[in-house]
């Protein structure tokens, strides 16, 4: 997967600048070089970036702009082997969660899972091949098989995570047999919540299952 391109060199200057917080910089300069990129999954991409940073800057109505920008090119797109459709959509969940729209986080994130389904069913191989947001929550990647745009989108996208943080504590001592339960029941809250229309409640519970990946 990896290879150096030159349309997207510029990435490993955005890469330097996430390492140094400094997101701003980082979307300028993704923003100055959207337009010279050829391919669509690569403009669709950038936006991707410019949206988790923003969400990093706490700018959520920016950050789900980007998202939108990045869902409307990837709609007219097949199904892309390097990553999935999912991100763009989990990632505008999470910016509109932030900005208390909870009845839009929900929906995002069941799309999400829907078009992470329906990829999977049409190709089974790229449960494996492609980059999707599960992946990113859990980290699991080869740096050396990644290209710099990969890369970026995992440095955009990372979470820090709590010294104090319970659930991670949690699930170093439980099975995966457990965790698939906890996660199982999460969902089902999450499903029921929804029904009744407790839709901060509904994304609460999904965004607690995710915890557990």
């Amino acid at each position: 997967m990896k290879q150096f391109d030159k349309e997207s060199g510029f990435y490993y200057e955005v890469i330097n600048l996430i390492d140094l917080d400094h997101f701003e910089t980082a979307i300028k300069l993704i923003k100055n070089h959207i337009y010279t990129l050829n391919k669509q999954d690569d403009i669709a991409l950038a936006y991707i970036n410019c949206g988790f940073l923003s969400d990093k800057l706490g700018d959520h109505i920016s950050a789900i702009d980007y998202f939108s920008k990045s869902i409307s090119i990837e709609s007219k797109l097949d199904f892309m082997n390097n990553r999935s459709k999912n991100i763009s959509y989990n990632g505008r969940s999470n910016s509109r969660y932030k900005y208390e729209d909870y009845l839009g986080a929900i929906e995002d994130k069941r799309k999400a899972k829907n078009i992470r389904l329906l990829e999977i069913k049409e190709n089974s191989d790229l449960h494996n091949q492609q980059i999707d947001y599960e992946k990113i929550l859990l980290g699991n990647f080869s740096n050396t098989d990644l290209e710099a745009k990969y890369l970026a989108l995992i440095r955009a996208s990372c979470v820090k995570k709590s010294k104090y943080d319970l659930i991670a504590d949690y699930k170093k001592v439980i099975s995966k047999k457990r965790k698939d339960e906890v996660i199982k029941s999460l969902e089902d809250l999450s499903e029921s919540k929804y029904k009744i229309g407790d839709f901060k409640g509904s994304i609460k519970a999904i965004r607690r299952a995710e915890k557990y990946y």
